[in-house]
């Protein structure tokens, strides 16, 4: 079973590289972060629903850090969705997908410093990976390949993997498809 640290650095490692073929432009940069979004929204409402309440729970010093979390998953989602909404060509399109950038690496950097060291140090192994799987079901991946571990779990790729493999592939409309959809159209 997968431990939720593992998960959750797993989950940030993938934003990460899809952020930098978003960052290379063209015409792979909105599909880049259409995939983000698809990533993001559950991971953010995952850990709003159970993490960040198991943290406070266990820890309450955290609370403020916690807060801030929340408010800036907020934020992050807001410049996202313009981003998605907007075209890769238009003038300041680059400059508001850097502003995101910017935002969700401290982001990223707070939580894998501050919070998710409180899951380390006050869960036990079994609580952790109680909490991997549940993350794993509500946001629809896994840890993907590259990500900070093994996890012990099942050989199903993940919705980037079968993203690249349906690329490869050249499946029209791969960008807005669900991870079943993506699983469905792509050979075997």
């Amino acid at each position: 079973m997968p431990d939720i640290v593992e998960v959750i650095k797993g989950q940030h490692r993938q934003v990460e590289r899809l952020l930098a073929k978003a960052q290379e432009g063209g015409a792979e940069a909105a599909a880049a972060l259409q995939q983000v979004s698809d990533l993001l929204m559950p991971h953010s409402e995952a850990e709003e629903s159970f993490v960040y309440p198991a943290i406070r729970e266990r820890q309450g010093e955290e609370a403020d850090q916690v807060h801030d979390s929340v408010e800036e998953h907020k934020h992050i989602e807001g410049m996202l969705a313009e981003l998605v909404a907007g075209d890769p060509d238009e003038a300041g399109w680059d400059g508001k997908l850097a502003a995101m950038v910017g935002e969700l690496e401290h982001h990223v950097e707070e939580e894998e410093q501050d919070l998710l060291p409180v899951l380390e140090k006050e869960f036990s192994a079994a609580e952790r990976e109680e909490m991997g799987a549940r993350f794993v079901r509500e946001t629809g991946a896994g840890v993907p390949a590259g990500g900070s571990g093994s996890t012990g779990g099942s050989d199903e790729p993940t919705k980037d993997e079968l993203y690249d493999k349906a690329k490869e592939q050249d499946v029209p409309g791969r960008s807005t498809m669900t991870k079943d959809e993506l699983k469905d159209a792509v050979e075997d």
